[in-house]
């Protein structure tokens, strides 16, 4: 596997099935053809590091990325015109943010009402009697 000119590839693949502009760094925009002869303009926001992060840290490979990219485009629903890139994956958005995790969202909020920190790790023997806690205040 060759990861030279991974960037080129990419647009050279969105080209052989749509037509696929950079309009900025970091910005492609893709023009599909609909089944009623209109035509459809979604964007990709992603940088050509993000995309050799998918491709070779992620993937390992270029052809898997850029089908999941093609399917995620083919699969964007009207009110979706972007696909952004969120830590590997694209992932759909009507804006140019990756939509927000509830998850982290709520470890924020947890962490923001206990500042010390919640929970704690100990060691427990076999009958599940703590025996050594670990505390981060020790010195």
């Amino acid at each position: 596997m060759s990861y030279e000119r991974l960037w080129e590839r990419l647009l050279e693949f969105l080209n052989n099935w749509s037509t696929a502009v950079e309009v900025e760094p970091g910005r492609i925009e893709v023009t599909l053809d609909n089944p009623d002869g209109s035509k459809r303009g979604l964007e990709i926001v992603m940088t050509p590091a993000e995309w050799d992060d998918m491709v070779t840290v992620a993937e390992g490979d270029f052809d898997s990325p850029a089908q999941e990219v093609r399917q995620t485009l083919l699969r964007l629903r009207g009110h979706e015109r972007l696909l952004v890139y969120d830590q590997y994956p694209l992932v759909p958005s009507t804006t140019a943010d990756p939509p927000v995790d509830p998850g982290i969202t709520r470890l924020d909020e947890l962490a923001r009402q206990h500042p010390a920190g919640i929970g704690r790790w100990v060691v427990r023997d076999r009958d599940g009697n703590v025996v050594d806690e670990f505390d981060p205040h020790r010195d």
